[in-house]
């Protein structure tokens, strides 16, 4: 089997281009909010890097964009946390 992986910023028509030719597409927005909704190992690491932000399961997209908001460097331990979990 062949990959092939479409890269561009938000916006730029990666999905849509996919689906003109007719290819499946992983949804990473998708499988990011079902570990957001779902899968309580992330929650605790999320909870231990950003325990003012993060006091409830399921996790907030809001409060972690509250995170980023206040503190540019909490994408990095956010991306750290939930990168290696969509990937397995």
């Amino acid at each position: 089997m062949i990959r092939i992986g479409v890269v561009g910023g938000i916006g730029s028509g990666k999905s849509y281009i996919a689906k003109l030719f007719g290819y499946p597409v992983f949804n990473a927005d998708i499988e990011v909010a079902k570990l957001y909704r779902k899968n309580r190992k992330c929650y605790k690491k999320l909870k231990k890097a950003l325990p003012n932000y993060i006091t409830s399961f399921p996790i907030k997209k809001s409060k972690l964009s509250d995170a980023i908001t206040f503190n540019k460097k909490n994408l990095k331990k956010i991306i750290q946390i939930v990168h290696p979990e969509i990937k397995k």
